[in-house]
């Protein structure tokens, strides 16, 4: 689902990648505790206040999992099978608080208020189009998926099977993602967006109180976690 940036309570998409790139940065080096719960807690409470209640309390409980994930330097004592796999555990845990303050961008944001961020910061076409684009995508893609796994499920195909899986449900996805495709450009070519004039957007975004309060707390942890 998502919300239009009018909304006062849901900061712009700018702020939003500006807290992706902060955390993004902290995964080269090993944060407290205290703060990866912080910042973890600050967006689930981004998605309470934006009437998100199931992913934010479902961001709480997938930190809560890998939380408990040791670090390398306990996994050096554990059996070569065990320590590969509890590794790639660790890794998902150290991209997690960009991954969710990513997935909080995108579940939040529409096409119209990132483009127009995007004309704003005076980001080349070349540059918004092709995001713009895959904000178009990815969610149609989501959706088609989910369509064909029901369909299956009608039909008593069971795809779990990773055979069956490839059989009826990739291979349909990639026919699909093709027409995705062509549906999006062709929409693109109607909007004019080749034409190199200035364009009249219809939404409009601006920097509010939730903003500076939303980055202020993601810098203190991103600072925060270079300190300690």
């Amino acid at each position: 689902m998502f919300y239009n940036q009018n909304n006062r309570l849901n900061p712009t998409p700018i702020t939003k990648f500006i807290a992706v790139i902060l955390l993004g940065m902290g995964v080269a080096h090993s944060m407290n505790h205290y703060l990866e719960w912080a910042a973890v807690l600050t967006i689930s409470t981004m998605y309470f206040i934006n009437g998100l209640i199931k992913d934010g309390i479902r961001n709480i409980i997938v930190f809560g999992v890998l939380f408990f994930a040791p670090s390398f330097s306990v996994l050096a004592t554990f059996p070569l099978v065990l320590k590969m796999l509890l590794s790639l555990v660790f890794v998902c845990r150290m991209f997690y608080l960009p991954y969710s303050a990513g997935k909080y961008m995108i579940k939040t944001s529409d096409v119209g208020s990132i483009i127009s961020s995007m004309d704003a910061l005076k980001i080349p076409s070349a540059v918004s189009i092709p995001i713009a684009v895959m904000f178009r995508f990815f969610p149609s893609f989501a959706e088609e998926r989910n369509n064909i796994k029901m369909a299956m499920k009608i039909r008593g195909i069971d795809t779990k099977n990773p055979v069956k899986y490839l059989e009826y449900v990739l291979v349909p996805l990639l026919i699909i993602s093709s027409n995705i495709a062509d549906d999006i450009a062709k929409a693109a070519e109607t909007k004019c967006i080749a034409n190199p004039i200035k364009k009249t957007r219809y939404i409009t975004v601006g920097v509010h109180l939730i903003d500076f309060i939303y980055i202020s707390l993601i810098a203190a942890i991103a600072v925060g976690g270079f300190v300690c």
